[in-house]
């Protein structure tokens, strides 16, 4: 007898999430940026003009992949963020066959937890960062002006993550978002589906609450705070904020501090190399949050660069 799935279990819902974007359409006009065997890699760039242009950036930095297993942990504590290289686990013939017999595994929900053990890696994510890199001024010294540096980056590439969300669309992306292809997904608000003028300022708030909570302002201060910075919309500020503190309080108050500390002078060193001859003046973010101000014309810099 044919064994079937149980229904409203991990495996089910992993199913229902991998078939539907394995039916999504792909281009093979886009072949060329395709990477082989990274999944949903195909559909992703045939659904998301934002996703293409995070990987045409990276190429341009003559930014090179390497096809290799590798886990959210060795992720974080080995690749470096500072050199055009990255790994990610080529598992979609593993998926695809998954898709197809997993009533034929003995435990298919230790299955599933071990594809998504190794497919926790957003590329568009780590992209993104190597991109920031040479698009932000050289960096301060000094340990805590530094690690005020690294947060707004880390808040801006936050802030593509919750674009690219929107760009796909609610439906999919929790289906990406759910497989860990991507990190965040689309918004549920009105203000996500605002022309781009408005939808500018709903992310300068989304970017603005993002770093605040960085920062470790109290949660219940950043709406405040954020109507302070980016005043005159307090219906968006409040969407924005709301969706902005759904990011992850593991990675805010664990994986982001303690990857700071522990890491902070070779991020140091490896963004002096990036800039290295600059002209550009160091960059010193203001030591009270609430002064945010020239910042934002960088924030439409990166913007205008990833067409959003």
């Amino acid at each position: 007898m044919k064994k079937t799935v149980k229904k409203n279990t991990l495996t089910q819902k992993y199913l229902k999430n991998i078939s539907t974007l394995f039916a999504l359409p792909v281009a093979k006009k886009y072949n060329s940026l395709t990477l082989e065997e990274y999944p949903f890699d195909a559909q992703l760039l045939n659904a998301s003009s934002l996703y293409r242009q995070s990987r045409n950036l990276y190429l341009s930095l003559d930014g090179k992949y390497a096809a290799r297993v590798c886990s959210t942990m060795r992720s974080l504590s080995a690749q470096d963020l500072f050199k055009d290289h990255i790994e990610y686990s080529p598992i979609l013939s593993e998926m695809l066959w998954f898709k197809d017999h997993a009533a034929e595994v003995a435990d298919p929900e230790a299955s599933v937890q071990s594809l998504l053990a190794y497919s926790e890696i957003s590329l568009f994510h780590e992209q993104n960062h190597r991109i920031l890199w040479r698009l932000l001024p050289p960096a301060p010294k000094e340990q805590r002006a530094f690690c005020r540096y690294l947060n707004f980056a880390e808040s801006l590439v936050v802030t593509l993550d919750l674009a690219l969300g929107d760009e796909l669309g609610t439906t999919v992306s929790n289906s990406f978002e759910q497989v860990r292809a991507i990190y965040r997904p689309g918004g549920v608000d009105k203000w996500s589906q605002l022309p781009k003028k408005e939808y500018r300022q709903y992310l300068y708030a989304l970017l603005t609450a993002t770093y605040l909570l960085l920062e470790m302002v109290h949660p219940e201060d950043i709406e405040s705070a954020v109507n302070y910075i980016v005043p005159g919309n307090k219906p968006m500020v409040k969407a924005a904020t709301k969706r902005a503190l759904e990011l992850s309080e593991l990675f805010t108050h664990n994986t982001n501090q303690q990857w700071q500390q522990r890491f902070w002078k070779q991020a140091q060193t490896g963004l002096s190399k990036l800039h290295n001859g600059s002209k550009s003046q160091i960059w010193h973010l203001p030591e009270d949050p609430l002064d945010l101000n020239d910042e934002f014309l960088l924030a439409d810099r990166v913007f205008e660069i990833f067409g959003l």
